[in-house]
């Protein structure tokens, strides 16, 4: 019987277009899908010798050629990999390798905050090591865990969702279906490689055939050089969160001749305000764009929705539908009392969902059920409706405290932690406004007229990444309380809500 794998796939795609330009680098150096063959076996082979089948690597999330091949090595040899954001705080990055069990560190540079085995990929590549080396890549099955991305955690640390090749081949798949992917297409790759939306990126174009465009970080802050890039590329397709999009718009930057080459106009990772999707639907007309959903859990996007100028008018939801589910992914709508329901959580089930979470029995054992079955369930926390004529989606709110923004998914909870830590505060209550298109804020008890802003944020950066960081900052000697005892978060909302000026 075959072992369906990453492998097994990418050969595929390798007889067809071997020579072919597979990854264009932020230099504009253009590499084959015969030169990742070649340089990824070299890798994998190496790190074989050295390490046993399972071993769990973690990559330095630079975007270059060496983190592809990385990447790919490791999917072939049968290491599940964890991207790393290279700005974590050290106490962060610590408790991901804890909670992966992670055996090595593979980059193009040293880490310092990183204390495992690590190997220079370049150097790898330039010694030859293992070049006549046989492979022993058929010992991969379609369980075994292809990556494990890292999202927020309700508890105040992040939680890492088991992902395995057969999800990752199921996604590819449908990707190619639902967005009805060419062969002549070119994608953007915009994203963080240590977030979610990546996963789009690397494997809908990688594995279908398809040439990969690197975008650095810089861009996103001189955008006029982004978009100059996709012109000169000609770029097909764009994926991103709903947030740099705006922002073009807000900058003025959305025009017809830059993004003439565009076809596919993706986004997802949080809800699109209705006004500022039609400014750009009637900015880039004849042009399809889609609205996606899908949890970390489950391999990245499970749904898709082409948007039509009457969904954009239409004030019924207060966003576009989140569309249909993608095969062959089951779902149902579950209220309090677990009946199906119009309005509810949303559950998953099927060979897309992740194999629990990493190092965390039980976080997995909340989230998760049949885990080692076929039907494999997770408990997204998305209370959704389904339209009973077309049986489409619409988000409505989250269960929980956990929220979107700025396409990162974060738990509230998360914040409170850190600030907690920080000396002089006594308590601290965060929420979310949806005022001016999103701000987190912070209120704390505190009688320390020392403790600033400034020193708030640098406390917080010391446990979490920036996009953590408040939007406002508020501060009073005690918060109130209610009946129970506790800190009345509704009235917190109540009074500082309105205060938020931009």
């Amino acid at each position: 019987m075959l072992n369906k794998n990453f492998n097994y796939e990418f050969q595929k795609i390798l007889k067809k277009y071997k020579n072919k330009t597979a990854i264009i680098d932020l230099q504009n150096n253009k590499f084959t899908f015969n030169f990742l063959e070649k340089n990824s076996d070299l890798i994998a082979n190496y790190l074989i010798k050295k390490h046993e089948k399972g071993s769990v690597a973690l990559i330095q999330s630079n975007k270059d050629i060496c983190t592809f091949l990385a990447i790919i090595a490791c999917l072939k040899a049968g290491f599940p990999y964890v991207m790393l954001d290279n700005n974590l705080p050290k106490a962060r990055i610590n408790h991901i390798i804890s909670s992966s069990s992670s055996k090595f560190f593979l980059s193009t540079n040293k880490n310092h905050n990183v204390i495992l085995k690590t190997y220079l990929i370049n150097k790898v590549i330039k010694e030859k090591i293992s070049k006549n080396n046989k492979k022993h890549y058929n010992n991969v099955n379609e369980n075994s865990i292809a990556y494990i991305m890292f999202t927020s955690g309700s508890t105040g640390v992040p939680k890492g969702a088991k992902i395995s090749h057969k999800s990752l081949l199921i996604f590819k798949d449908q990707s190619k279906k639902n967005f009805k992917i060419s062969r002549n297409d070119i994608f953007t790759q915009l994203n963080p490689l240590y977030f979610d939306n990546s996963i789009f990126d690397i494997f809908s174009s990688l594995l279908n055939g398809n040439t990969l465009v690197l975008f650095e970080k810089l861009n996103i802050y001189k955008p006029e050089s982004m978009i100059r890039r996709i012109k000169y590329h000609k770029c097909t397709i764009w994926f991103s969160t709903p947030s740099l999009l705006i922002y073009l718009i807000n900058m003025s930057l959305i025009q017809k001749a830059p993004f003439k080459s565009l076809k596919k106009i993706i986004f997802g990772g949080e809800p699109f305000p209705k006004d500022k999707l039609l400014n750009l639907y009637k900015k880039l007309k004849n042009k399809n764009f889609y609205n996606v959903y899908g949890p970390t859990e489950c391999t990245c996007i499970c749904s898709s929705y082409l948007i039509k100028e009457k969904d954009l008018n239409d004030e019924s939801s207060m966003y576009v539908s989140l569309g249909k589910i993608w095969k062959p992914i089951n779902y149902k709508i579950l209220n309090k009392n677990k009946k199906r329901n119009k309005n509810g959580e949303l559950i998953l089930t099927g060979n897309s969902v992740a194999h629990g979470y990493a190092g965390n029995t039980r976080l997995t054992k909340k989230f998760f059920y049949n885990l080692n079955t076929k039907k494999r369930g997770y408990r997204t926390g998305d209370i959704v409706y389904e339209d009973k004529k077309n049986k489409n989606l619409y988000f409505v709110g989250r269960k929980d405290s956990q929220i979107k923004h700025m396409g990162y998914r974060i738990e509230l909870n998360e914040i409170e932690v850190a600030i907690n830590k920080i000396k002089g505060v006594k308590e601290v209550s965060v929420f979310y406004s949806k005022k001016n298109m999103g701000n987190i804020v912070a209120v704390l008890g505190s009688n320390n007229h020392k403790l600033t802003n400034e020193k708030i944020n640098n406390g917080i950066l010391k446990f979490l990444p920036k996009y953590f960081l408040p939007n406002h900052i508020f501060m009073s000697k005690n918060l109130p309380k209610n009946s129970n005892g506790k800190i009345d978060k509704t009235k917190i909302r109540s009074l500082y809500e309105n205060k938020i000026s931009h």
